[in-house]
């Protein structure tokens, strides 16, 4: 079984990536909530922080690299729409 933390950070690292991903390939971009751009831009910074506490150094910078990653593109994108 995997740690606690290695768990977490998996975990927000697939939600930063799903949530924004069913968000914008679902709805109209007009239609797009600012409290739904906001969770959008949080979960990515949540799973920089829980990445960040995972005991293994690959898979820590790795999910932390994605993570930030997944953070600019959305970051553009709303700042795109708005």
């Amino acid at each position: 079984m995997q740690p606690k933390q290695t768990r977490n950070g998996i975990t927000f690292t697939l939600l930063s990536i799903l949530y924004p991903l069913y968000l914008f390939t679902t709805k109209d971009p007009d239609s797009v909530s600012t409290t739904s751009l906001g969770l959008a831009l949080f979960l990515p910074i949540v799973g920089t922080i829980f990445a960040l506490n995972i005991p293994e150094p690959k898979m820590k910078w790795t999910l932390a690299a994605i993570n930030l990653v997944i953070f600019i593109l959305f970051l553009y994108y709303t700042l795109a729409l708005r």
